[in-house]
This record gives structure tokens, sequence and C-alpha cells, in this order.
């Protein structure tokens, strides 16, 4: 199967181990790296800070921008075997997903994920999309312009989670509606990241203070189960 690095919260500054970690995953000099940045609808801040943090560790940056321009497939698929690495960015998990489809690249990245490719990563929305479904307050759950929270299903499902990004924020929200599932919640805190490499997954962490949590759907009880992790320098 292949890698994945699915970061439970954070920004690129107090991500920086967990981002240096996944460049050092691809043995080259140099490394190509694609950010897709649907969830944010292609926020050019965004892709400009993706740009700067990963080009001072060797890494040659391209976007695909599925939210504001037009691809062929062609095209599509020419930037997806350029990459080394496929960094997804956060935002609108729902929305991300509906332009995914419209384009076929759920299927692209399964098929990435399959053949071991490239290096699967990012952070919040781009963690939540390699699970069977995930805890999301994408703007279609919002109430009168209150934030609100619902499940995203039909994700990419490369494991068998419900999965929770920025849990010290969710605790409460997640805490009860995984009682809703009979899927066990993979419970993310900032600077944390879920880490699958050859066959073997792991947990890691930047920030001695963060913590994961297996939580489960005990006939109507929660189970929290803290995962042990790596501590990065």
């Amino acid at each position: 199967m292949g890698r994945i690095v699915a970061i439970g919260g954070g920004d690129l500054q107090s991500n920086h181990p967990i981002n240096k970690y996944i460049v050092d995953m691809d043995n080259k000099s140099i490394h190509n790296l694609l950010f897709i940045g649907t969830a944010s609808k292609d926020a050019e801040g965004y892709i400009d800070n993706i740009k700067i943090t990963f080009e001072k560790m060797n890494c040659c940056v391209k976007a695909l921008c599925l939210a504001t321009k037009n691809y062929e497939e062609k095209e599509i698929d020419e930037l997806l075997e350029w990459a080394d690495i496929i960094y997804v960015g956060g935002g609108n998990t729902f929305y991300m997903m509906e332009v995914w489809r419209k384009y076929g690249l759920d299927g692209k990245l399964k098929e990435i994920y399959l053949k071991d490719t490239a290096i699967l990563t990012g952070i919040s929305a781009g963690a939540m999309c390699w699970f069977n479904c995930g805890h999301s307050d994408s703007e279609v759950f919002w109430v009168n312009g209150v934030i609100g929270y619902g499940w995203v299903e039909e994700l990419l499902n490369f494991h068998p989670y419900a999965y929770c990004p920025h849990y010290e924020e969710r605790v409460e929200s997640f805490d009860k509606m995984i009682l809703e599932k009979s899927v066990d919640g993979l419970a993310m805190e900032a600077d944390t990241a879920f880490v699958e490499q050859n066959g073997v997954i792991k947990y890691i962490k930047c920030n001695e203070a963060s913590s994961v949590y297996i939580i489960k759907n005990d006939n109507g009880n929660v189970i929290k189960e803290q995962v042990e992790i790596e501590m990065l320098e």
C-alpha cells in the first residue's frame, strides 16, 4: 500500500518538523511537491505560503487549482505523475470532495495510493480525506451563520476511521457525534500526524502537549484510548 501523512492541525510554522519528516520520506535530493488547495478554493495566499515553506526544503512546488481553473484530464494526469509528494490543503471538505468527484480526482488519488507512486499528505480537510468519513465544520453544516459540525461521508476510505482534526477544539462535539458511528474515531490534536509507510502505521508529533486518541462507541458509551506517539526533534 501507499504512504500517507495526515496532519491533525496547526499551521505551516508549527508543523515544520512534520513537514520536514514528509520531505525526508522522499529519497531524492530535489522533491516535486504538488499542492491541491481545492478546500480553500485555491486561496492565493495559501498557495504562496506553501511555496515559500517547501521551496526552503529543496522542493519544486506546483499547484493544481481545480476551484479556479479548468483542466483537461491529460493536464491533471501529468501533474499527478510529476509529483513525488501530494499535499492537500485545509478548508471546506464537503466542497473539496464535490469538486474532486467532478474531475475524477478521488479515483486518481486512490490509484496513486495503491501503486505508491507519491507520498499523500495534508492537513485538516487534507488529512480527513484519506479516511472513511470526517467530522467537519464545512459551511454546509452552518446554521444562520453559526459554525456547526457534521459528517462528510464517502471519503477515500484508505483507513476505516471517522476522522476528527483539531480535536482539542472539538472534544464535546466529536465525542457526542461518534456515538452515531459504527466505525472507530481517530481524533487528532494540532501538530500531530498519522503516518503510514511500508505497511506500518505510527503517529508523530512536534508539540509535547498534543495527543491522538482512538475513540470507540461501546454500546452508547464513549471509550477513549490515547495512542503512543513519537516526538520529533
